[in-house]
């Protein structure tokens, strides 16, 4: 050992370099004694040079560099300079009521340079901040209490930069560390989960300027399932699990117990078999920014029954609530893309998660996931197809596209285009049904008789799903089918309507379109597909053209339906009074008025003066007309009724 021309107090200590020989220190007194070209060699573990509270080397971590220091210095200008930041470097100290700032000076010598500081060891309150070369903050930690604080930088210029350690409250000593490495290297608590029993889940961000987040965990006892998922990456990010196994603060050799880097922003998956004792999850950032989801577990229904870590990661985390909404089965699905197809292990995953948890779905979503993850008939019809081991990441779009943000819309004329306004504009009444082009009156004439008697059934037909998309109900044989639609419309060159609402006289950019019955109408062509309202089978407005409203009110409200002949006054009369729904069909000769083969809303019904009044679902003036019995048997043959 070499000391010159230093001087250095009684709280001065450094150790070791690996070999246990300190290679020079520079000192013209120390304890007043005067020390000049003396050279000394150090065992690990001698603490007899001199003084033992001077100078010792540690055997259990003999390559750590540690200085316990004389004040560091209280401003920028006298802070400790430690010169070029080159591994991991240790300082002991204190701050108070008497000695509030603490700054030390280095200098990172390279561009995006990586810095890692840890402040620990506290009993009150102290914080650190790291400024630039000109004396601003860029970065701090202000934990309350004496938790640890951290700052994780990457991407930093070369040049000098301080770190400063200062009171927030009371007085304590800290051991700071100052690290250039990547990944972090400095163990603190940024989360103390304490004893791990079960899963817990975490969300977050590491980036440019918050590197590295640390998570410390007890095991009380072993765990052979211990698991690890990171999701919901936006960036690449990583994770790895370390035991500090001498308790020094510091990621040494050896103790990474094992880490996760796929690359990109695919997930990571991390699977141990780990003793009882204490342990630390770290998430890194290896490029970019990216907000992510942690699931650290002991073990668990997802951890048991899924084979694939990232879909255990994303149903964590989508059920840590108790539910799964309809964004985050979009995310458990898109999980699956991150290699461009399907595996075996992410389909089967899929469909156990949706048998094992699809309780905790809407019935909507669990209704929508099964056509994605199992099949529909409206799939291969699509040109999409079912999925399959070996589906490619498009078409799990396209599927996600097509079942949870309907954007497979129906073959149309005209153009489509947002529409504004609405769903609902001063409540739901028949008037609001307003056909267009399409020959589906016996579709709109069941809603506005569905509006007109039950119009709670037309609100609960429809969810806002709050993104440009609704959710639409229908019955299939009286068990709920569903469909999302979003708010394109067909329209002219003009910008009207096409089908529903086309008498509105609105474009489609108008706030005061009422829209219910146009999304209805364009949910009931996207079903069509699937194959069961007794149509064409094709996702389109043209294969919805001529049926039967004992069918469509069926199926709009999951009511029994019957269909019959004109031919008795009571029997209508009857059903109207006891509170059915009751639309007449036309002859396909008519007169008084009455549009032949049609479909119309009955509204009311005179017993005085035995006269009916119905509604043209074409809407507009002239809409509502008044029959006598006589004129209804001359140009009605049939009509269609709920029974219960």
């Amino acid at each position: 050992m070499v000391f010159t021309s230093q001087e250095f107090d009684t709280t001065n200590l450094f150790i070791g370099n690996g070999t246990g020989e300190l290679n020079s220190l520079n000192a013209v007194s120390l304890n007043s004694n005067t020390l000049s070209g003396l050279n000394t060699q150090l065992a690990p573990g001698n603490t007899t040079l001199l003084d033992s509270s001077l100078f010792k080397i540690d055997p259990l971590f003999p390559s750590e560099i540690v200085a316990f220091v004389g004040d560091p210095g209280n401003t920028i200008a006298s802070a400790r300079n430690i010169g070029t930041l080159n591994g991991t470097k240790t300082y002991n100290n204190s701050v108070g009521n008497t000695d509030t700032y603490d700054y030390f000076r280095l200098n990172l010598n390279t561009a995006n340079s990586s810095l890692n500081v840890s402040l620990t060891g506290m009993t009150a309150d102290a914080d650190v901040d790291v400024l630039n070369h000109g004396g601003a903050i860029i970065a701090s930690s202000t934990r309350g209490g004496a938790v640890d604080d951290s700052i994780n930088l990457s991407a930093l210029a070369a040049g000098d930069y301080y770190v400063r350690v200062r009171q927030y409250s009371g007085n304590t000593n800290y051991s700071l560390k100052l690290s250039n490495a990547q990944p972090n290297n400095l163990l603190t608590k940024d989360i103390d989960i304490e004893t791990l029993n079960g899963t817990r889940t975490y969300s977050d961000s590491v980036g440019h300027n918050d590197t590295s987040d640390m998570y410390r965990f007890s095991l009380s006892s072993a765990a052979s399932g211990f698991n690890v998922t990171l999701t919901g990456l936006g960036a690449d990010a990583d994770v790895r699990l370390v035991r500090d196994a001498n308790n020094n603060g510091i990621v040494d050799a050896g103790e990474e117990i094992s880490r996760s880097n796929n690359g990109s922003s695919h997930s990571e998956w991390i699977q141990a078999s780990l003793a009882a004792g204490n342990y630390f999850v770290q998430v890194y950032q290896y490029s970019g920014n990216s907000n992510y989801d942690l699931s650290i577990s002991t073990g668990d229904w997802y951890s048991s029954n899924l084979s694939d870590g990232g879909l255990i990661g994303e149903a964590r985390f989508a059920t840590a609530d108790g539910h799964i909404s309809r964004n985050e089965m979009i995310s458990i699905l898109r999980e699956t893309k991150d290699y461009g197809s399907i595996d075996t292990n992410e389909l089967t995953s899929l469909r156990k998660l949706l048998s094992g948890a699809g309780y905790m779905m809407p019935e909507y979503v669990r209704n929508l996931s099964n056509k994605v993850i199992n099949s529909d008939p409206a799939n291969p019809r699509s040109g999409i197809g079912n999925l399959y081991v070996g589906s490619s990441d498009t078409q799990m779009e396209k599927l996600i596209g097509k079942w949870f943000l309907g954007n497979d819309r129906p073959t149309a004329s005209g153009t489509y285009n947002y529409a504004s306004g609405s769903l609902f504009q001063n409540g739901i009444s028949h008037t609001d049904v307003d056909q267009g082009i399409a020959n589906n009156c016996y579709f709109l004439a069941s809603l506005g008789v569905v509006a007109l008697r039950t119009p709670t059934a037309i609100s609960n037909m429809f969810t806002d799903n709050n993104d440009g998309t609704f959710t639409v109900r229908f019955f299939n044989n009286g068990v709920t089918d569903y469909v999302i639609v979003d708010r394109y419309l067909p329209t002219t060159s003009s910008g009207y309507f096409v089908y529903a609402n086309e008498a509105s006289g609105l474009t489609y950019n108008s706030s005061s379109n009422e829209l219910w019955v146009a999304l209805a109408e364009k949910a009931y062509a996207q079903i069509n597909e699937s194959g069961w309202i007794g149509q064409d089978n094709t996702n389109s407005y043209s294969g919805t053209d001529f049926g039967w409203p004992f069918n469509a009110i069926r199926q709009i409200t999951g009511r029994n339906t019957d269909h019959n002949n004109v031919s008795t006054l009571s029997s209508i009369v009857n059903t109207w009074n006891a509170g059915q729904l009751v639309v007449l069909n036309s002859k396909v000769s008519t007169t008084n008025g009455v549009v032949e083969n049609h479909s119309y809303v009955m509204t009311g019904y005179n017993s005085l003066t035995q006269n009916f009044t119905l509604y043209n679902p074409h809407g507009g003036f002239g809409s509502t007309i008044t029959l006598s019995w006589n004129q209804v048997l001359n140009n009605f043959d049939t009509w269609d009724r709920t029974t219960a």
